[in-house]
C-alpha cells in the first residue's frame, strides 16, 4: 500500500502536468508549425538564443541544443506563416544579436567564416497533419496495451495480464510526467520511446510472472504473496543486471546523442527506471489482489 500511494501521487502529478500544459506540450510533429536548424558560430546557449528571439518579436519559440560540437540548435515555432517569412524573421532576430555569418577567402583559397548566424534547414508541418499524427499516436499505444492484455490473458491468465497492463500504463504516464517536467516536448521520438517502453517493461514483468507460474505447480502450501515474493527475489539479480546494462547504453545516448536523440533517450531512461520499480512494486501486488 505504501508503493500504491507513491505511484498514485506520481500518476496524479504526471496527469496534472499533461493537462495543465495544454497544446504547449506538443512539438511541431504533433502541433504543426516550423522547425529550423540554426548554426551560431560563436559561444552561446539556448537561453541566450531564446532572449534574442524574444527581442525580435518571436516570443513563442522553443529552442533546443542540437549538437553541441557543431553549435547547431533547433528552433520550433507554431506559426502558420509561409516558411520563407518565418525564416526571414528568425534570421533577422538572431542576426541582431549574433551577427550574420560572412564567408571570405584567404590568399591560398581557403574559406574564412566570420562568427554569426546561419539557417541550415527549415521544415513545415501543417496543423491538420499534426492533429492526425496525435490521433494515430494515441491509437497505436492503446492497441499495444490491448494486444498485451489479450496475449498475456491467453498465455497466462487474466490476473497476470491485468497486473502487466496496469504496470505498463503506470510506466508511460509517470515517464511522460518526468519528460514534461524536464522541459521537453512530445514529438515522434517521444512516441517511439513510449512504444519501446511498452515492450521493454512488459518483458521484464513476464519474466517474473513466468517464474510464478512454474512455482505455483509446487507451491507446497505457501501463500500466493509469499510465493510471488520468493519469485521476485529469484529473478532480482537478472532484473537489476539487465536494467543496469541497458541503462548504460541509453545514458550514453542521453549524454552524447544531442538533438532528438536526447528526447528519445531521456524518455527511455525514465521509462526503464520506472519500469523496474513497477515490475516489483505494482504489477505483482495487483496480480495478487
Amino acid at each position: 500500500y505504501i508503493f500504491y500511494t507513491i505511484s498514485l501521487i506520481l500518476t496524479v502529478l504526471s496527469l496534472y502536468l499533461w493537462f495543465s500544459q495544454g497544446k504547449e506540450k506538443y512539438g511541431v510533429d504533433f502541433l504543426g508549425g516550423h522547425e529550423l536548424v540554426v548554426q551560431i558560430n560563436s559561444v552561446t546557449d539556448t537561453e541566450k538564443i531564446k532572449e534574442a528571439l524574444d527581442k525580435g518579436g518571436i516570443d513563442d519559440a522553443f529552442v533546443q541544443a542540437f549538437e553541441s560540437s557543431s553549435r547547431q540548435y533547433v528552433v520550433r515555432l507554431s506559426s502558420e506563416e509561409e516558411s520563407k517569412v518565418v525564416k526571414e524573421r528568425v534570421s533577422a532576430a538572431l542576426e541582431a544579436t549574433f551577427g550574420k555569418t560572412l564567408t571570405s577567402k584567404k590568399e591560398d583559397g581557403t574559406d574564412i567564416q566570420t562568427p554569426g548566424v546561419e539557417i541550415v534547414k527549415t521544415d513545415f508541418v501543417g496543423p491538420t497533419v499534426g492533429a492526425e499524427l496525435r490521433k494515430k499516436a494515441l491509437i497505436s499505444i492503446v492497441i499495444g496495451l490491448l494486444g498485451i492484455l489479450i496475449f498475456v490473458s491467453i498465455r497466462f491468465e487474466f490476473a497476470f495480464a491485468f497486473g502487466a497492463v496496469i504496470a505498463v500504463f503506470h510506466d508511460i504516464i509517470v515517464s511522460m510526467g518526468i519528460y514534461l517536467l524536464a522541459g521537453h516536448r512530445i514529438n515522434m521520438a517521444t512516441l517511439a520511446a513510449a512504444l519501446t517502453i511498452v515492450g521493454y517493461s512488459v518483458n521484464d514483468t513476464i519474466v517474473i510472472f513466468d517464474r510464478v507460474r512454474e512455482e505455483l505447480r509446487n507451491s507446497k502450501g505457501r501463500s500466493l504473496s509469499q510465493l510471488v515474493n520468493d519469485c521476485i527475489n529469484f529473478t532480482l539479480s537478472r532484473t537489476l543486471i539487465t536494467q543496469f546494462l541497458t541503462l548504460v547504453a541509453v545514458l550514453s545516448l542521453l549524454i552524447f546523442g544531442g538533438g532528438e536523440l536526447s528526447d528519445l533517450s531521456l524518455f527511455l531512461t525514465a521509462g526503464m527506471v520506472v519500469g523496474c520499480y513497477s515490475t516489483i512494486y505494482i504489477a505483482s501486488p495487483i496480480m495478487i489482489a
